[in-house]
C-alpha cells in the first residue's frame, strides 16, 4: 500500500519510533479537527462535572466546550472541540498540559495512531500519522502495546457499533424528504450526543439510541411519501 500524506499503514506487531515531549504542539492549530464521538463526549461530561458545577449532562458540556459542524463526507452534524487564541489551541490545553488528560478524546489518546475499518476479515486498520516529524525520535513503541493501553475494550466495541450504524444511517438520512431534514438532524443529534444518563453505562444507551434513531428516520421517510 502506498504511503500518502505522512500516513503509513501499520501492523499490530510493528514497532515505530515515537516519544511524546509534552510540547503541546499536536494540541495547537486544530480548529474543527478534533471530532468528539459519542463516547468521547460522554467521558468528558462525566469527568468535567466533578469540578464544574455547571456541567451535569452532556448537552451542557457540549455547549461550553464544543462546536457543531457538518461532516463533509456524510452530511452528519458532529461536534468538535472548541479552540482558543491566535494559534487555535485546544480549549483544554493549559500551561500545565491537558486539563482533561484522563478523559481526552480517542483521537488524542491514540495519537500518533489512527484506527479505521478493517478489510479482509480484520476488525480494524491502523495507520501511523507522521505529520509532526520531531515526535518520531528517541524511543521505540510496539503498536500492540500502544493499542492495549489506549484502545480499550469499550472503545473497540463502540467503534465497531459506529461502523455498523453509519452506513445504515447515511442511507436513511439521504431518503428523508427535504422538508423533514431539520427534524432528522435534531433526532440524530439527540440520539448521538444528548440522550445519555451519565450515571448509567454508555454502550447499552448508545445501542438503544441508535435503534430509536433508525425508527424515527424511517418514520420521517414514510410520512414524506
Amino acid at each position: 500500500m502506498m504511503e500518502l500524506f505522512n500516513v503509513k499503514p501499520l501492523g499490530k506487531k510493528e514497532q515505530f519510533q515515537f516519544k511524546c515531549t509534552r510540547c503541546g504542539d499536536c494540541c495547537r492549530k486544530i480548529k474543527e479537527s478534533v471530532m468528539l464521538e459519542s463516547l468521547d463526549a460522554y467521558r468528558l461530561a462525566k469527568f468535567l462535572r466533578q469540578a464544574d458545577p455547571s456541567i451535569s449532562e452532556m448537552g451542557e458540556m457540549l455547549l461550553k466546550y464544543a462546536d457543531p459542524i457538518p461532516l463533509t463526507d456524510t452530511g452528519f452534524p458532529i461536534y468538535v472541540l472548541k479552540t482558543v487564541g491566535v494559534d487555535d489551541a485546544c480549549i483544554f490545553l493549559k500551561e500545565t498540559g491537558c486539563a482533561v488528560y484522563a478523559a481526552r478524546p480517542r483521537t488524542c489518546r491514540l495519537y500518533p495512531i489512527t484506527v479505521g475499518p478493517g478489510e479482509d476479515g480484520r476488525d480494524f486498520e491502523y495507520l501511523l500519522c507522521r505529520e509532526k516529524p520531531h515526535h518520531f525520535t528517541g524511543g521505540t513503541v510496539r503498536t500492540k502495546d500502544w493499542l492495549r493501553e489506549n484502545f480499550k475494550q469499550e472503545d473497540q466495541e463502540f467503534v465497531r457499533a459506529e461502523y455498523e450504524t453509519i452506513a445504515k444511517l447515511g442511507w436513511l438520512i439521504n431518503r428523508v424528504p427535504e422538508h423533514s431534514e431539520t427534524g432528522a438532524i435534531a433526532a440524530l443529534l439527540f440520539a448521538r450526543y444528548y440522550n445519555f444518563d451519565l450515571d448509567l453505562p454508555f454502550m447499552p444507551q448508545f445501542r438503544s439510541n441508535m435503534d430509536l434513531l433508525e425508527t424515527q428516520l424511517t418514520k420521517l421517510i414514510q410520512e414524506g411519501r
